[in-house]
């Protein structure tokens, strides 16, 4: 089930299915089915030109990073920071992805979010020196049996956070959690009634707090890793530019979509 919800969702993402309507679109012309086929194309390239335009990309995503306020910025009054991100006993880092470059640092073997999700972590954790810090993430998967096998996600944020000057020993990973679902899951059984610190991407943070509070986890929110800038302004422009940029984030927003929509649905089915 977890691998065939991976294939469904990739291939629901604009870029594959646009470019699957325009392959079954040219096919059913081939086949002389010109109607159905001419359909398949003018969904297809519209499914590509809506999910490209810079417009409609930055509406996705911000209608997913404002839903909550990034965390107090350092020098912030003690009365600024709110009383249950104060209070909280971890502060949680999603995975976010890594490649398995060995020359590397660990820092730069992350991808862009996880680097920014665990900069974020490191700084609160720093600021709230009581807490633990959680990083989280299973091994990427390989090919062959690689000896010795490549370092978990986990161990990769792990080893970047000590490069960036946090203490191990205050380091806790979780490294077979495979998706969000099962992330706040195993953060459950850590923390207990504790409150969690939940460090991920803000255009990810919606679908993450949905599923804390499905697992029970007292989480608080902390977005980091901002696709367009909180208080981005559109200009008339943007609704006649396309670019991949806008498809990449498109992409990411939609995947969100679709993931708490599964939630709500596998939530109904299970109560």
């Amino acid at each position: 089930m977890f691998e065939l919800k991976k294939i469904i969702g990739f291939l629901l993402m604009p870029l594959p299915l646009g470019l699957g309507l325009v392959t079954v679109g040219l096919a059913l012309g081939a086949l002389r089915r010109r109607p159905l086929g001419a359909l398949a194309l003018l969904l297809g390239w519209t499914t590509l030109m809506i999910a490209s335009n810079r417009g409609v990309s930055a509406r996705l995503t911000s209608s997913l990073e404002n839903t909550y306020d990034p965390a107090p910025v350092a020098g912030a009054a003690a009365d600024a920071w709110p009383k249950d991100l104060r209070e909280a006993g971890f502060v949680a880092v999603l995975g976010g992805g890594h490649g398995d470059a060995e020359r590397l640092s660990a820092g730069q073997r992350l991808s862009t979010s996880a680097r920014a999700r665990l900069t974020e972590g490191v700084r609160l954790a720093l600021a709230l020196p009581k807490t633990w810090l959680v990083v989280s993430g299973p091994r990427n998967a390989t090919d062959n049996d690689e000896t010795p096998a490549p370092p978990t996600h986990a161990r990769v944020l792990a080893d970047a956070a000590v490069e960036l000057g946090f203490p191990r020993d205050r380091i806790v990973e979780i490294d077979s959690a495979r998706d969000t679902a099962e992330e706040t899951i195993a953060l459950r059984r850590l923390a207990g009634d504790d409150t969690v610190a939940l460090v991920t991407s803000a255009w990810h943070l919606p679908r993450a707090m949905r599923l804390a509070r499905d697992a029970g986890l007292r989480a608080f929110p902390c977005p980091a890793d901002y696709l367009g800038g909180r208080d981005a302004k559109l200009s008339p422009f943007s609704w006649v530019a396309w670019d991949a940029e806008s498809l990449a984030n498109s992409t990411r927003a939609w995947h969100e979509y679709l993931g708490r929509a599964w939630a709500s649905l596998t939530a109904s089915r299970n109560g």
